[in-house]
């Protein structure tokens, strides 16, 4: 009896402590961004959104990332060859939120740019 409590005992405490899926996040948008450009993206998500940019390149990236609507600088860096980098940005108001985001890309030796933007609900 003792051998079967102490599994039981030890996949409860996995499943208190897991993740629920309601907190998952889900990708609204997301696709390549051009060297040299600068790229407005419209998304229906939730109050709260992730905004995340990866350099596939080998060289460095420079990038600005803008909230649109009120032209509210939201990040401004550089980006590693091979990484990526995450900006949390909330607003208030009832989801569905419109979100307006902006990437201006300084560098224009490459095109292996990508974005994601995430939310727990897309709309």
């Amino acid at each position: 009896m003792r051998k079967l409590i102490v599994p039981m005992v030890a996949l409860a405490a996995t499943l208190l402590v897991a993740p629920s899926a309601s907190a998952a996040t889900k990708v609204c948008a997301g696709g390549p961004l051009m060297g040299g450009a600068t790229k407005v993206v419209e998304v229906g998500a939730g109050q709260k959104i992730d905004i995340t940019v990866h350099n596939h390149d080998y060289r460095g990236l420079l990038v600005q990332i803008v909230e649109d609507v009120f032209d509210k600088g939201l990040w401004s860096g550089a980006i590693a060859p091979g990484k990526e980098h995450t900006v949390s940005h909330g607003v208030l108001g009832d989801p569905p939120v419109h979100h307006k985001i902006r990437f201006d890309v300084t560098s224009n030796l490459s095109d292996n740019y990508t974005y994601a933007i995430k939310s727990d609900r897309c709309y």
